[in-house]
């Protein structure tokens, strides 16, 4: 008897064993760590995921086109158009008024002490330059799809673009310093906002097909074209505040300058 009873309960163990083991709560399973491999790929997949579109002007057609095409040619002709109708319209406007930055009255200095940031905002050509330098990257994956887009054509593309902010950005400053009347300050704002948008005029008319066929074609693949979202650290990722506030405070150093020039003259 003493034999089958060992027996028996030599039988139940497993059957307990068992049937515990179908319980999960009572073997929870650790947590699996992803590998390193994985990491990357999760990362790269993400990367991949976030996409900036290039913009509807001539800045990115001059990016995408083949050199010496038309609507190359045409991209720089409307990049020189703009300069210097900015030349023009600071020469004309300095000439019509006194020429300097001095005896200006108190409301007049307060409206360009608050129009200062203004100015910087409305520079859209600046402000694109600061925000995709701090978001995007070059890919030379683009070139599979699109061979002409070279790593240098798309610095070419990101100085002209400075260029034409910062020029509209000094006339608009002098401007604002030199002009002796609160309503011509605003008209000023209204002529170079109408000067800035002479790009993007010139994009969609080549858009919608007036230059031809093929400008039309590259306008389209402008369109369609993105990059990727630049990974970074978190200075990377606010470089455009910080850009911004630079120049602003630049900007505010000049004003600050002028003021105590005009206080140290009129002692």
């Amino acid at each position: 008897m003493a034999s089958e009873g060992a027996k028996h309960e030599a039988y139940k163990i497993p059957q307990t064993t068992t049937l515990i083991s179908y319980f999960p709560e009572h073997h929870p399973v650790p947590p699996v760590e992803p590998t390193a491999e994985e990491e990357v790929c999760d990362s790269e997949a993400t990367e991949n995921v976030e996409e900036f579109e290039l913009g509807e002007d001539v800045y990115n057609l001059i990016f995408i086109s083949p050199v010496c095409s038309s609507s190359f040619i045409f991209s720089m002709y409307v990049v020189a158009l703009k300069l210097t109708l900015f030349t023009f319209l600071g020469v004309d406007l300095y000439s019509r008024s006194n020429g300097g930055f001095d005896d200006k009255s108190p409301l007049i200095r307060a409206t360009q002490f608050f129009l200062i940031p203004v100015a910087i905002a409305f520079q859209q050509d600046l402000i694109h330059v600061y925000t995709r330098i701090a978001n995007i990257r070059y890919d030379p994956a683009i070139r599979k799809s699109i061979p002409e887009a070279t790593e240098g054509k798309f610095a070419l593309s990101f100085l002209l673009r400075f260029i034409d902010g910062l020029y509209s950005l000094i006339i608009n400053f002098v401007l604002l310093l030199i002009t002796d009347e609160v309503l011509s300050i605003f008209l000023n704002f209204a002529a170079l906002g109408f000067l800035q948008s002479i790009d993007d005029v010139a994009f969609h008319l080549a858009a919608q097909g007036y230059l031809g066929d093929r400008m039309e074609k590259h306008c389209e693949i402008v369109k369609a074209t993105t990059l990727p979202r630049r990974i970074g650290d978190c200075f990377t990722n606010s470089l455009d505040s910080v850009l911004f506030l630079t120049t602003y405070a630049v900007m505010l150093a000049i004003y600050g300058y002028v003021i105590a020039a005009e206080n140290h003259f009129e002692t």
